[in-house]
């Protein structure tokens, strides 16, 4: 599960799936389960299927900021730690 914030609003997916990634980029991120900040591709654009917290499947499309939590946070549900 991860709960996404985008702007004023806060929902969780259940089982998120990356499902398409457009326009790779290069970036550095920090992670509060390391010290330091490293490199990695993250998409600027990404789709997500998803389970909402009623357990309905969702699809969503997330750009910017929000994907690039998004693509974070799956990482880590897929036992991935930049």
């Amino acid at each position: 599960i991860i709960v996404v914030a985008a702007g004023p609003f806060q929902f969780a997916m259940v089982n998120p799936v990356i499902t398409k990634k457009l326009r790779p980029y290069q970036t550095e991120e920090g992670c509060l389960s390391l010290e330091g900040v490293r490199p990695c591709t993250r998409y600027e654009e990404i789709e997500v299927d998803y389970l909402d917290s009623n357990f309905r499947k969702q699809h969503g499309k997330y750009t910017g900021w929000t994907a690039q939590i998004i693509q974070h946070e799956v990482d880590h549900c897929n036992g991935i730690v930049i």
